[in-house]
C-alpha cells in the first residue's frame, strides 16, 4: 500500500516580500494571438468565432478614505431615509451620490458628455506635494 501525494498548497510560490502577479481582469485586453494559435484555428474551421469575455460576477470595486463621523453620517442618512426613499446598500447609495457629481462635472466642464474613461493606476498616486 503506497503513502498519498501530499496536496499542493494555493500559497506555495508566493512570498511575502515579492509583489503578488497581477491577475487578468475583464478590463484587460486580449493577449496577443500567436502564429500557432492562427494557424491551428484555420486548420480546424474555416472561420474561428471569438468567444465574448464572461462578465465578472461583481462589479469593480472602489475604495476612499473618509473620516468616521462622515461615514457614521452616511449610513444614518441611509437608515433614516429608507421609508421615503427605499431600501439600498451602503454601496448604492455611494454609487448615486458619485455619479450625480460625475454628471454635473461633465455637464460643467465636457458640455453634458462624458469624460473618457481612465483605467486603473492611471491617476496620479501618492500624497500630493506640498501638503
Amino acid at each position: 500500500m503506497s503513502r498519498p501525494q501530499p496536496r499542493k498548497s494555493s500559497l506555495s510560490g508566493m512570498s511575502p516580500v515579492a509583489p503578488p502577479v497581477a491577475s487578468e481582469s475583464v478590463s484587460d485586453p486580449a493577449p496577443e494571438e500567436t502564429q500557432s494559435t492562427r494557424s491551428a484555428a484555420s486548420t480546424s474551421t474555416p472561420k474561428a468565432e471569438k468567444k465574448p469575455a464572461a462578465k465578472k460576477k461583481y462589479p469593480s470595486k472602489a475604495s476612499f478614505y473618509q473620516d468616521p463621523e462622515d461615514t457614521a453620517r452616511v449610513r444614518g442618512a441611509i437608515l433614516y431615509t429608507m421609508a421615503t426613499e427605499g431600501p439600498r446598500s451602503f454601496s448604492d447609495f455611494v454609487h448615486a451620490a458619485v455619479m450625480a457629481e460625475v454628471e454635473r462635472l461633465e455637464a460643467k466642464y465636457n458640455d453634458g458628455k462624458q469624460f473618457p474613461g481612465v483605467g486603473p493606476r492611471e491617476l496620479p498616486q501618492g500624497r500630493p506635494m506640498g501638503k
